[in-house]
């Protein structure tokens, strides 16, 4: 009865499904940087992170479903909720056409190996790289909708465990790349890492869509279409959820680029690794938390605002022991690095610190996020986030100007999420404590 009721409890198993992806991706990264070396890691980082954009560009209509879907199975138009997602499969289709057009047209006018200071490959093996990848990227991006659907219909947890299948199963090819191509070429070994990582995500995210649809006896039959007023509303709200992650992407991602054109690929590496180590708790939690979006949805529908309060309490307790349990993070983290990673690294002073103090802000905002995420009360947030956008690159480069070295990424990050941790908590309650007053 005990281990039913975890196995049936979405918040828990999707941090644990999370918890086994952040294990898995550690344990491939000292492989990576082993079969790679320190160079060609750094530039493995800049793909895969380049390529993370393009799972945000889809206009915010994936995470449009988990705010609208649960207001459609609130008021039983099943109708329009298979319209709805047939509509969102179309249209995703049709965005990663277009972002595959683009990149192919941006390859003629971007010279990548400049702009990225990888002066050790070819300009045309570099652009055969990042070629093969946006490919499986683009395709991945349609494929990869049955999360949001997950989450959406409350099941969060099996969302979490396709990543975590995705994760553990790219691992052990990794680790069967190495016993069996170890002294190929570097670049055939960042190529066949790229049809390895590309195939196995696509045939997983293809899996657990049919299994989806199983899942919830859904078929997309429907005679009805998605009215023009509905898809404009959902259109109207996915631009602002895509300005949102492309603006969290920018502040949180955008460090290794800055890295690379200041020092170089090399110096990615150190900070990238010990990013790596508190993307752990950061994993986990998010993970954990996700299910919350459709939550929050169906209680500020509801008008439920004592259990919306409930919810902001329980979290603000538990964010203590989140607190102590990166401090622990912090303090054991160059003994993690130095058994996890066999090449010495070279650590700037303070690093860890600043990268502990902004993991433990940023779980902190992102409890809040999710609820303005859920109800779609964005406007305030992105003001928020725009600001920190515009100001990101030069107060970075100033702290640059200043000698902190690869620290100025994240001092800066700091600084400006010193402001989140205010505004963003604030405007929650105010939204909720207004609930209780038209009550």
């Amino acid at each position: 009865m005990f281990f039913e009721k975890i196995k049936n409890n979405h918040l828990l198993m999707s941090g644990f499904y999370k918890g086994v992806s952040g294990l898995s991706l550690f344990v491939s990264i000292p492989l990576l940087i082993t079969y790679f070396g320190n160079d060609n890691y750094g530039v493995w980082v800049l793909v895969f992170t380049l390529f993370q954009w393009v799972l945000l560009m889809d206009f915010g209509i994936q995470s449009s479903l988990k705010t609208k879907i649960p207001v459609l199975l609130h008021n039983s138009k099943i109708d329009l909720l298979k319209s709805y997602i047939k509509t969102t499969y179309k249209i995703s289709f049709y965005i990663a056409l277009g972002i595959f057009a683009l990149f192919i047209l941006l390859l003629f006018f971007v010279d990548l190996k400049s702009s990225m200071n990888v002066s050790f490959h070819s300009q045309s093996f570099v652009n055969e790289l990042f070629l093969i990848n946006i490919f499986f990227f683009c395709i991945n991006f349609v494929a990869n909708i049955h999360k949001s659907l997950y989450v959406a219909f409350l099941k969060g947890k099996y969302a979490e465990e396709s990543l975590a299948v995705n994760q553990f199963g790219f691992l052990f090819l990794v680790f069967a790349a190495t016993l069996l191509f170890p002294n190929i070429s570097v670049e055939n070994k960042l190529i066949l890492i790229s049809l390895l990582n590309g195939l196995f995500c696509l045939l997983v995210n293809v899996l657990y869509t049919i299994r989806f649809f199983k899942l919830e006896n859904l078929n997309l039959k429907t005679n009805e279409k998605t009215p023009n007023d509905f898809i404009k509303e959902i259109l109207k709200l996915g631009s602002k959820f895509m300005i949102i992650q492309l603006g969290l992407m920018f502040i949180f991602t955008s460090d290794n680029y800055i890295i690379s054109n200041n020092f170089g690929p090399k110096d990615v590496v150190p900070y990238d690794t010990v990013n790596k180590i508190f993307q752990l708790p950061i994993m986990i939690l998010f993970a954990a938390l996700s299910p919350l979006w459709s939550v929050f949805a169906k209680d500020y529908i509801d008008k439920n605002y004592i259990k919306l309060l409930d919810t902001f309490k329980k979290f603000n307790l538990y964010f203590i022991g989140i607190f102590l349990f990166v401090i622990v993070i912090a303090a054991f983290c160059p003994f993690i690095i130095s058994i996890w990673i066999k090449e010495k690294l070279d650590i700037p002073n303070h690093l860890i610190l600043y990268i502990g103090i902004a993991t433990a802000l940023r779980i902190y905002v992102t409890f809040y996020t999710f609820f303005l995420n859920g109800i779609g009360e964005l406007n305030k947030y992105i003001l928020i986030l725009l600001i920190s956008v515009v100001l990101k690159i030069p107060l970075t480069y100033y702290l640059i100007h200043l000698d902190f070295g690869i620290n100025s990424v994240v001092v800066s990050t700091l600084i400006l999420m010193l402001f989140w941790v205010i505004f963003i908590p604030y405007e929650c309650y105010m939204i909720v404590n207004k609930l209780k007053k038209n009550e």
